[in-house]
């Protein structure tokens, strides 16, 4: 039998991911594993006689191929051996928490750099995915009706991650786009949202322009207040954290989902938070991509662009009757019978990622190019 070629999945050093623990679909930290994509993407490299693991079992120093999952400040001064083939970087968090990721000049030392963000696409170096949402993994849809209606709450939120103070400019960070929604409600509609979370970083609270200066001259007690001042906004709508498979089941409790992605303006950077939603027939109030109108139907969602205020966005969503809610469920109803097919699917992004890896190493060791996966949409 030939032996399989070795290969390395780089991710950040964390014990849930290494010894293959990326691999396993167990909940991370909390929460369902979103590492679904590898699991797949393992399982076709397989298929083509390529072995990937995690750097403790497969040292980048020994493999053939080297994906790197977001760990670029690692091989900026890899000393890569002649045995390594092919060197590929995959860009999966936003810059809004890792901004030199995205700095190009650190990308110099890989092959090819597998991004969702259009704009730098050129098939040369750069290769697109998309963010791949597990559809084969949600329940079976089930329409709302009007009974459902009149018995859901208005509205949810779950995130974990807030800042309390506006980005500095030029960047596209919705943190402080979150916090403004949940303050809004939790000092005018408290009843009327529901906050989840694993837990608010305890550094989100006590976050300062100028920390420094305002720690040295402004009195502790006042510093104190400040920080219990925002700690009860959250706590006030606060409602625990939901069990990492339980999502759907906790969504569906709601007519409406506040789904804002934690950066704008990536072009592509469409997650599982909108799709949750969709999964679970609750309408989401959407802010995020700017493409997602090009790969979900508007009227599957709420634009949170569309509304000045949030006191606009409150009235829209307290008032609105069972016959236009029923026309966003049928929408989505629509949209959620045929998306599984197509370009947002698990398999169709292997196929992507698998067709750029193998692309990356010596023509001698590709294997067969495979028939390309046909869509049902898009």
């Amino acid at each position: 039998m030939t032996p399989l070629l070795k290969a390395t999945l780089f991710v950040r050093p964390d014990a849930a991911l290494l010894n293959n623990g990326v691999f396993s679909g167990a909940p991370l930290h909390g929460m369902k594993s979103d590492m679904y994509q590898f699991i797949a993407l393992r399982h076709e490299l397989r298929r083509h006689g390529i072995e990937l693991a995690t750097q403790d079992i497969h040292p980048p120093q020994e493999s053939a191929l080297v994906l790197v999952l977001d760990q670029v400040e690692a091989f900026q001064d890899f000393q890569r051996p002649a045995t390594c083939l092919a060197l590929c970087l995959m860009l999966s968090e936003p810059p809004t928490y890792y901004p030199t990721n995205w700095d190009k000049a650190r990308h110099q030392v890989f092959d090819r750099i597998l991004t969702y963000d259009v704009q730098l696409i050129d098939d040369v170096r750069y290769f697109r995915y998309h963010y791949a949402i597990d559809f084969e993994d949600y329940p079976a849809f089930q329409p709302v009706s009007e009974a459902e209606f009149a018995e859901r709450k208005l509205c949810m939120l779950a995130a974990a991650s807030f800042a309390v103070l506006p980005p500095p400019p030029g960047s596209r960070s919705l943190l402080y786009e979150r916090y403004n929604t949940l303050r809004w409600f939790s000092n005018q509609q408290p009843t009327h949202l529901d906050f989840y979370s694993r837990g608010v970083h305890p550094d989100t609270y006590a976050s300062f322009r100028g920390a420094g200066l305002l720690k040295r001259w402004l009195p502790q007690f006042v510093l104190r207040a400040i920080v219990h001042g925002r700690k009860r906004i959250f706590d006030r709508v606060y409602r625990g954290s939901i069990p990492p498979l339980e999502k759907i089941e906790y969504v569906r409790r709601y007519k409406f989902a506040i789904a804002y992605e934690n950066t704008e303006g990536l072009n592509g950077y469409l997650t599982e938070k909108l799709f949750d939603c969709l999964a679970a027939a609750t309408v989401p109030v959407y802010l995020g991509d700017q493409l997602a109108p090009d790969l979900v139907p508007p009227d599957c969602y709420i634009d949170r662009r569309q509304f000045a205020t949030h006191e606009e966005l409150y009235q829209y969503l307290a008032t609105m009757p069972y016959a236009r809610y029923a026309e966003y469920v049928a929408a989505i109803q629509r949209f959620m019978k045929q998306v599984p097919q197509g370009i947002l699917s698990t398999a169709y992004n292997t196929r992507l990622l698998t067709d750029a890896l193998l692309g990356a190493l010596p023509k001698a060791l590709r294997p067969v190019s495979q028939p390309s996966i046909s869509l049902s949409h898009g």
